[in-house]
């Protein structure tokens, strides 16, 4: 089964190859919802849902849809995924790889929910109200929390070594930390005390 799509899918990037539609380096990608599925043993899970949930037809189509579907590591240390679509068409999941192994798992049918809602009850419109019933659904039949965010001690842990010291206030000496440095073209003021920030 997993040749078909792999077959499938070769054949997917080519057609958009051709088209001049890929936009994304194919480096950028780590693999595709079938194959993170199949290494999480969550593939039958996915399949039983939409199968459950859609006629023969539509449920075949709408597998071939999520197994094609590339998996793009994320940086972010705020966010454990995301499910990301350009112009009505879904374009990649994106997933914090540092968090821990269960939410992993949860993440990754967290953001599938995403996807299954979209193309089920958006196709090719744009994909806002993330969170709504028909989201809920989905994430209850595929085995994930319907709940809005979640929670990782080790993102925590990597945010908190990323934070770096980006000003100092030259009225009160506070240092402020961040991920990522100020614009030193702007000026900055401390809330508190009204002092100017120095960059550093």
């Amino acid at each position: 089964m997993s040749t078909i799509f792999t077959e499938v899918r070769c054949q997917v990037i080519r057609e958009l190859l051709l088209k001049g539609e890929l936009c994304c380096c194919l480096s950028d990608i780590l693999m595709t919802v079938i194959e993170l599925a199949h290494e999480l043993n969550l593939w039958r899970q996915i399949t039983a849902a939409v199968n459950t949930a859609l006629p023969a037809a539509e449920s075949d189509k709408l597998l071939l849809r999520l197994a094609e579907l590339p998996i793009r590591s994320s940086r972010a240390t705020r966010s454990l995924g995301a499910y990301v679509s350009k112009a009505g068409e879904p374009v990649c999941i994106r997933l914090q790889f540092a968090q821990e192994p269960g939410h992993l798992q949860e993440t990754f049918l967290h953001e599938l929910a995403h996807l299954c809602d979209h193309l089920c009850n958006r196709p090719g419109k744009r994909y806002h109200r993330a969170h709504g019933p028909d989201w809920r659904s989905w994430a209850e039949r595929l085995g994930a929390a319907p709940q809005r965010c979640g929670q990782s001690d080790a993102l925590e842990k990597l945010y908190r070594q990323r934070l770096k010291l980006v000003a100092v206030c030259q009225n009160c000496g506070t240092e402020f930390r961040r991920t990522r440095r100020l614009n030193r073209r702007r000026k900055y003021y401390h809330r508190d005390c009204g002092g100017r920030l120095r960059p550093v």
